[in-house]
């Protein structure tokens, strides 16, 4: 296998296709379907040829020695994950995420109280998504807090199963062409001059957003902190049907009474729950846990 380029990849027998299949699943919760056997061939190759081993059995084989495969696992997964995304992806729904959280100014401000949102993004890959969200928050009105002497705090939680991809978010760095789509004036009030071809995210939004590592498919373990809005989108397509269902629901269990739960425009067709009520927008996908 060593001698041959990734132009011509390896058959994979059906039975060895099922067992990366399960042993996937198993450590990431993220599902390959048959559609997609070429893709993940492509990709265990790319890391046979990295680590100079022979086959898929072996890498396989070498994945079940848990000191050696701690860390290569989060190559792999990264290999198996399209951390390809931009900023205000969706603008549709970042306007509502700003309209939801506007609403909860006003209504800090009318019961005399500090206003304190907290974000999470799920699948937050290289960072775009959370630093929208801080950015998108920097831009309320906080008129009538500031009248009040009220205070508003944030904090934007990001969180991806890739290593390499949240070191990227921490860094903070963006090419010319990843924010080209930008208005200028955020632009400038949010992002410094790197170097000739890029862009850092200022401080003070780099301060707001927390990056973390977990494993959607073992959100059951995970501590039930309390978000306003859970923003999530273009993640639930990695898992199978049943997978998304059960996600979903544990994400549910982290809002808020009157929290909000952004997914993708057909991520997920006809789901419903008991707590959650669809918000009336038709160019987003997004509801609202009942009071």
């Amino acid at each position: 296998m060593r001698q041959n380029s990734l132009t011509h990849v390896p058959e994979m027998k059906s039975g060895s296709f099922k067992r990366w299949q399960t042993l996937i699943r198993q450590y990431s919760g993220i599902w390959i379907p048959t559609n997609r056997a070429l893709f993940l061939k492509t990709s265990l190759l790319r890391r046979i040829r990295a680590l100079d081993l022979s086959n898929y059995e072996e890498y396989y084989l070498k994945l079940q020695d848990k000191n050696w495969a701690s860390l290569e696992w989060f190559q792999l997964i990264d290999a198996l994950t399209i951390n390809e995304t931009s900023f205000f992806r969706h603008k549709e729904s970042f306007d509502l995420v700003q309209h939801v959280c506007q609403q909860k100014i006003i209504q800090s401000a009318n019961a005399n109280s500090d206003c304190n949102i907290q974000i999470w993004s799920v699948g937050c890959s290289t960072g775009e998504e959370p630093y929208s969200l801080a950015i998108a928050l920097e831009e309320l009105a906080l008129g009538s807090l500031n009248e009040k002497g009220l205070r508003f705090f944030y904090g934007v939680t990001g969180v991806d199963i890739s290593y390499p991809a949240l070191t990227a978010a921490r860094n903070a760095i963006y090419s010319e062409r990843k924010i080209h789509m930008i208005a200028p004036e955020i632009r400038e009030r949010y992002f410094n001059r790197h170097d000739s071809g890029h862009w850092r995210i200022k401080e003070k939004i780099r301060n707001r957003v927390l990056y973390l590592q977990s494993n959607l498919n073992k959100l059951t373990k995970a501590p039930k902190r309390n978000y306003d809005v859970i923003y999530c989108q273009n993640v639930l397509i990695y898992f199978r049907p049943e997978d998304r269902i059960e996600i979903l629901n544990e994400l549910v269990e982290r809002l808020i009474p009157g929290g909000v739960l952004v997914l993708g425009l057909g991520e997920i067709i006809n789901w419903q729950h008991p707590e959650l009520v669809r918000i009336d927008e038709k160019n987003c996908l997004a509801f609202q846990r009942q009071l």
